[in-house]
């Protein structure tokens, strides 16, 4: 009897295994490259972006949602899966998910993207030197994070707001738009490991004017710390070699050296160095940080404008 119990035990186990559907282990494709832009004669919009990819290597996008794909899972069930842009790299040396972050943005309309387009052949793409990766480009109309009003580095596009506005933009919000965009793209590159000993310069023109704690990611109330300036100069952020305050906190000296050299960064491409010169030439300590940024420019291969 028991004997006949096991063999009927068995034989219910290779059934239910024999009817239970095979699991999928072949994926095709699911690694293919997403970061391209097929043509739509179509439509004038996707058109215009393919042909600009082709000219540049560099894809445009209107939309976060850059593609789909018919998907089985492991247990053989269908979905279908969204393929999105990342915005959840954060710039400036922080860790991803730490500010600034984007909160939100808007779809951009159609019509502005062609004028975009040109703003960038015109404006931004003969600045960047040959060996730069822009991963891809994210059009859209407002743009929200704590940090950055027009221009945002995420883990695989540069996310650019206020296309509308482009062919409208006064002088001073035009260089504030170029330094922004071109601070995003080039970020990454600045704060490779070779200018680490650059950059350490750089932060401790500022460090040492405070020898009781750090001078980054402080109060300003704090500022009355300040030692070792000429007689008469006031402990002002600029005066120790801060160009503003942390753009996520009005309230706080720039959270890090790296958000530091950013704001450099930003400030020093979306002018001519005339330009920067004529607004901070009295300042020595700026002075000094603006020369060790143009170091690291001059080595990517951007010469002075």
């Amino acid at each position: 009897m028991n004997h006949k119990i096991y063999v009927a035990g068995i034989f219910l186990v290779l059934l239910a295994t024999a009817c239970r559907k095979e699991e999928v282990t072949v994926f095709p494709d699911y690694d293919k490259n997403w970061l391209v832009v097929d043509d739509n004669p179509n439509d004038a919009t996707i058109h215009g972006n393919y042909l600009f990819f082709k000219e540049t290597g560099i894809p445009v996008y209107v939309n976060d949602t850059i593609g789909t794909q018919a998907r089985t899972d492991v247990f053989g069930r269908n979905f279908t899966h969204y393929e999105k842009l990342s915005l959840s790299y954060s710039i400036g040396g922080l860790q991803a998910g730490a500010p600034p972050l984007v909160y939100s943005f808007s779809y951009c309309n159609k019509a502005d993207v062609p004028a975009a387009l040109a703003y960038l052949k015109s404006e931004i793409l003969p600045v960047l030197p040959k060996g730069i990766y822009v991963p891809s480009i994210l059009l859209v109309a407002n743009l929200n994070t704590n940090g950055f009003k027009y221009a945002f580095k995420g883990l695989n596009t540069i996310v650019i707001g206020q296309i509308a506005n482009i062919p409208t933009m006064d002088q001073t919000t035009k260089v504030q738009y170029k330094g922004e965009i071109l601070r995003a793209m080039l970020t990454s590159a600045m704060l490779r490991p070779k200018y680490a000993d650059i950059l350490d310069k750089f932060a401790n023109a500022t460090r040492k004017f405070i020898t009781t704690g750090d001078t980054y990611n402080i109060s300003t109330y704090y500022l009355n710390r300040v030692t070792g300036l000429p007689a008469g100069v006031s402990p002002t952020l600029q005066a120790i070699g801060f160009l503003g305050a942390e753009p996520t906190n009005p309230y706080l000296t720039p959270a890090t050296p790296s958000m530091d050299a950013n704001m450099y960064l930003e400030a020093i491409l979306g002018r001519t160095d005339a330009e920067f010169k004529a607004l901070y030439d009295s300042n020595p300590v700026i002075m000094i940080k603006y020369n060790l940024i143009r170091q690291i420019l001059t080595d990517l291969g951007i010469p002075n404008q």
